[in-house]
């Protein structure tokens, strides 16, 4: 057993660094670090879990996301690996029009276009994920006097993107979150298959009614068939996914009298064959004004313990309902609340979230994790209670700073400057460093509950190590059995934590001086020998 003992060297030569975490600084919310706590950490290097794919690392962007074409975006981009960009962007995905690049609802025109998007995921060493208007195309096709289907609408896409301009795009969605188009009550999704009663009429798009009828799983499920068959007819070698619900996130497992069996078990008996990917979002906690008294940062870290759960209920229901265990999980969507988001999406503890919200769906083989999102907004929350840690007054799910203002009432926030790197930035950065497509996720385990650690074995035969520390009190003297293997004379280390305004690099000598104490609220990864 190695003892890796009193990292003060490292955690000194970071604390000097005070400056805004993000958006957020560290306040007292995070008391002042007692004496350090033992944590014995295993890894067993020749436990395989999962392989690293080239689309493990993806974000969302947005046609409504102007800054999307500022010059330094690719690059930022890159250096955080994205290897996957997914666009149009939420739901807006079911009003877009990418022909005319206009929102069908509100008429208006888009900030970027799909040639522009492509420019960007060309720059970025990325591909694209294109989620196909499946709520109102329909409608599109009658007011543009072509009288296309969706289908035949979404055909056209493809070709215009893999046949005319050679953009290779590979991975194709059939609408948003459309289970949320009123079927189960919530209605936030564009869906002009949806009726008023269930006789008729149809509804007005952007006015639908709280309850809709015929235009549930079973419908969806009946058009994104024939999506596919549209799609693939134009190229046969692309992957369409269809959405499906979270195992136990709504509505997963609701059902009533006109939908009598659960959205996944409808799509699944009927589409699951042709399937190229199952669709999930993830968004683990609800704001304070949905679900009383909202976020916390303990609730949130501890959120990831049950991503094993639904990735084996998922992999059980393909089995049953598919006859297909081996369907792709793409987690297209996800960030630490489902709307409103408050200082926590700025604060470093949404850094600590996003390292765990990837790796541990990676650790269960899901093949792609999309960030929400690249650019937002500030938002005016009511998230920001003194028991949240960060300082920030507004909250914004970007990992980039759009540069923007809120107003409410006498209130006025303005963001930094367009492209400040927020922490979840800084989380991607830790999480590039960590991972690259190829390497193998081995078995790692803490004794420790707030120790979070995960270990990948590079092709190279080395082994690197992230410890993620969820404690926002105390400090923690590692103890770490690595089985043949020894933390390297000339490891590099990296770390990002409250006392740091950006990721922190140790190399070489420097690196291994370095005594071994995991401070609170930090990311630290570094590399072992043989």
């Amino acid at each position: 057993m190695i003892n890796l003992r009193k990292w003060s060297a490292l955690v000194g030569a970071f604390a000097c660094v005070t400056a805004l975490v993000g958006a957020g600084s560290a306040n007292s919310a995070a008391a002042a670090p007692r004496s350090a706590v033992d944590a014995d950490i295993s890894i067993d290097p020749g436990h395989g879990l999962a392989t690293v794919p080239r689309t493990a690392i993806g974000i969302n962007g947005s046609t409504y996301d102007s800054k999307l074409l500022d010059s330094q975006v690719p690059r930022l981009l890159r250096d955080v690996g994205v290897k996957v960009i997914r666009v149009p962007g939420g739901s807006t995905s079911d009003v877009y029009d990418w022909k005319t690049n206009r929102d069908i609802v509100a008429g208006s025109p888009e900030a970027v276009d799909f040639d522009q998007f492509m420019s960007v995921v060309r720059a970025t060493g990325a591909q694209a994920m294109v989620t196909v208007n499946y709520g109102s195309a329909d409608t599109m096709g009658r007011v543009d006097g072509s009288d296309e289907t969706g289908a035949q609408i979404a055909a056209d896409w493809v070709r215009y993107a893999n046949v005319t301009h050679d953009y290779h795009v590979k991975y194709w969605e059939i609408g948003n979150e459309i289970y949320g188009n009123g079927t189960y009550g919530a209605n936030w999704e564009t869906d002009d298959h949806c009726l008023t009663s269930p006789s008729g009429p149809p509804v007005t798009l952007g006015s639908e009614p709280q309850q809709t009828y015929g235009c549930g799983p079973a419908t969806y499920a009946t058009v994104a068939g024939r999506y596919i068959q549209a799609m693939k007819a134009v190229d046969p070698s692309i992957r369409v996914g269809a959405v499906l619900t979270a195992p136990g996130n709504w509505p997963d497992g609701v059902t009533n009298t006109q939908s009598p069996q659960s959205w996944n078990q409808t799509v699944l008996e009927a589409i699951g064959g042709d399937i190229g990917f199952a669709d999930i979002h993830w968004y683990p906690q609800n704001p304070s004004n949905v679900t009383p008294p909202g976020p916390t940062d303990a609730g949130l870290l501890a959120t990831t313990d049950a991503i094993g759960g639904m990735v084996s209920t998922l992999r059980k229901e393909f089995t049953d309902w598919a006859n297909r265990a081996d369907i792709p999980i793409s987690v297209t969507e996800t960030n630490s609340v489902s709307s409103n988001p408050g200082k926590q999406t700025l604060s470093v503890v949404n850094a600590l979230f996003l390292n765990q919200d990837y790796l541990t769906w990676l650790t269960n083989g899901v093949s792609n994790v999309d960030w929400w999102q690249t650019h937002n907004v500030p938002v005016l929350s009511p998230d920001e209670g003194s028991g949240l840690f960060g300082d920030a007054t507004y909250g914004d799910y970007g990992v980039l700073s759009n540069g923007g203002c809120a107003t409410s009432a006498d209130t006025t926030v303005c963001e930094p400057a367009a492209d400040t790197r927020f922490s979840s930035y800084r989380g991607l950065q830790m999480l590039h460093g960590f991972i690259q497509p190829g390497d193998r996720i081995v078995a790692a385990a803490s004794d420790q509950q707030l120790v979070r650690v995960y270990a990948v074995r590079k092709p190279t035969g080395q082994l690197q190590m992230m410890i993620i520390n969820d404690d926002p009190d105390n400090a923690y003297d590692i103890n770490l059995s690595a089985f043949g293997h020894r933390p390297s004379r000339y490891s590099s280390v990296a770390f990002y934590g409250p006392s740091s305004p950006s990721v922190q690099h140790l190399h070489g000598r420097r690196a291994w001086a370095a005594e071994r104490t995991i401070p609170p609220y930090s990311i630290t990864s570094f590399t072992l020998d043989r």
